[in-house]
């Protein structure tokens, strides 16, 4: 069974906190209340607790997760207590989860756990995030990291909590048992969506014939990373998003660049390069495509900090532009070019071991390997990620 710790400071919002710890609690997760101090600890609005533990007595291997919840003065508490940063700088460096809503995640920015990550919270704290990317949504996930935006999301939060930590099914449950309810999917079909995003790629591809199927392929890529990375359900619709339009800037381009048979001049290479640019131009102010142009526009990173446009390093660069570089170099080196032809799948896994720790994540290099000798890669419709 999974353990949960939250700290806990006088300040904090009580209907996140109580949401969270009842929800997970419905979910049979151990929750561990932790105050600064000994004895009650007083909320926002005057409704007092008593804390399990102190956080002095806290052993942080001991838990699966953290979680901070917001209010004031209890988030600034929180963030003026260097324990609670020892803590949750502990669990990001074992690769644990933590989760912070309203105000709380500006203590996650404070210690520099954000840069680079999609990230939410109430929207008048959007400006202190130090690096974190924000998206204007209930809930966000970014790998190890759930952020939420206040008491109004609680709900959602401790659900997405619940999936992450005991699976869809148990969250599932405890929302019926609820009565949650959820935002009707009939007011807009996602199989129209999916179509949509199929056709602008293949108005794309007849500018350049040798990408004949690419972005679908290196979405399949990009999805079987996400599941061997277990993402949840979201991350995987938006990890889609992203590999399926990661070129969708290359329209704008000269089809004598995109298709010239010899080595680019360094005028050819500039314009090339700007499709980053031009895609995420593309999906900016679109709703429920705006939040992957991060994954479009830092797709051609480099781990080693020597890639575009940005020149980010290692996890600076967000996780789905990691997972879609490895997926479209791969797909790139076995697919012909005008300029060459296609190497065999063996000879593509050497390259990117070759590099590792230089252009690519080690990390996303391993489990890509992993999926290309567990699966075929039989190309399949994916609108069922919406």
């Amino acid at each position: 069974m999974a353990k949960v710790l939250m700290p806990v400071a006088e300040g904090f919002e009580e209907i996140e906190a109580f949401t969270i710890v009842d929800i997970l609690r419905r979910a049979e997760i151990e929750v561990v209340l932790a105050g600064l101090l000994p004895g009650p600890v007083a909320g926002a609005h005057n409704v007092s607790i008593v804390p399990d533990t102190t956080i002095e007595m806290v052993n942080g291997a001991a838990f699966d997760m953290i979680i901070l919840p917001g209010g004031q003065p209890g988030t600034d508490n929180l963030n003026a207590d260097p324990r609670v940063h020892v803590l949750i700088k502990e669990f990001a460096a074992n690769n644990k989860m933590i989760g912070a809503i309203c105000a709380a995640p500006i203590i996650l920015a404070s210690a520099g756990l954000l840069r680079g990550k999609k990230v939410t919270c109430y929207p008048s704290y959007r400006d202190q995030l130090n690096g974190g990317i924000f998206e204007n949504a209930p809930v966000v996930s970014d790998g190890t990291i759930i952020t939420s935006q206040g008491p109004g999301t609680a709900v959602n939060f401790g659900l997405v909590i619940v999936t992450r930590l005991a699976g869809r099914h148990t969250s599932d449950g405890v929302s019926n048992a609820m009565l949650a309810q959820e935002t009707p999917s009939d007011l807009w079909n996602p199989n129209l969506f999916n179509s949509i995003i199929q056709a602008l790629l293949g108005a794309l591809e007849t500018k350049d014939s040798y990408t004949q199927g690419q972005a679908r392929r290196v979405a399949e890529y990009c999805l079987s990373i996400g599941l061997k990375l277990k993402l949840p359900i979201t991350e995987m619709r938006d990890l889609y998003l992203g590999a399926m339009l990661h070129d969708i800037g290359k329209y704008n381009t000269a089809e004598d660049v995109l298709n010239k048979p010899d080595s680019l001049n360094f005028r050819e290479e500039t314009l090339a390069r700007e499709h980053t640019l031009k895609g995420t131009l593309f999906v900016v102010g679109i709703n429920n495509l705006s939040h992957i142009g991060p994954t479009i526009l830092h797709h051609h990173e480099h781990w080693d900090g020597s890639g575009y446009p940005g020149r980010l390093k290692g996890e600076q660069i967000p996780l789905h532009a990691r997972i879609v570089a490895v997926a479209d170099a791969f797909d790139a080196m076995i697919s012909n070019r005008s300029y060459r032809d296609g190497i065999n799948k063996e000879t593509a896994v050497r390259e990117l071991l070759k590099k590792k720790d230089t252009q690519f994540d080690p990390f996303i290099v391993d489990v890509f390997i992993e999926c290309l000798n567990e699966s075929p890669f039989e190309i399949k419709d994916f609108s069922y990620y919406f």
